[in-house]
């Protein structure tokens, strides 16, 4: 089956309100040209966050627990994606 739809996740950080050093992680789901942003509720420090790759830096425990999160998150979504086109709903 082929689709003529567009599909991107683009993970992103937002400086907070309030006088904390860490910033918001939220994920930016776009279909169509359609976006729509959802907070993650993790946080990040702005030197341990890589804006090209939507990842967490280093390699210490911190790091890997947030790229692991934000890989199960971007396959939900996939999935999600998936099961829409499977079920023939239009995007």
């Amino acid at each position: 089956m082929q689709t003529n739809s567009t599909f991107s996740v683009l993970f992103f950080t937002r400086k907070p309100r309030g006088k904390s050093k860490n910033h918001s992680v939220y994920a930016r789901v776009t279909i169509n040209g359609k976006c729509s942003e959802i907070s993650l509720k993790r946080s990040v420090s702005l030197n341990n966050w890589d804006s090209h790759k939507g990842r967490a830096l280093g390699n210490n425990e911190k790091a890997r627990v947030l790229n692991l999160y934000l890989d199960r998150v971007y396959n939900k979504f996939l999935d999600c994606h998936k099961q829409l086109i499977e079920e023939g709903i239009s995007l």
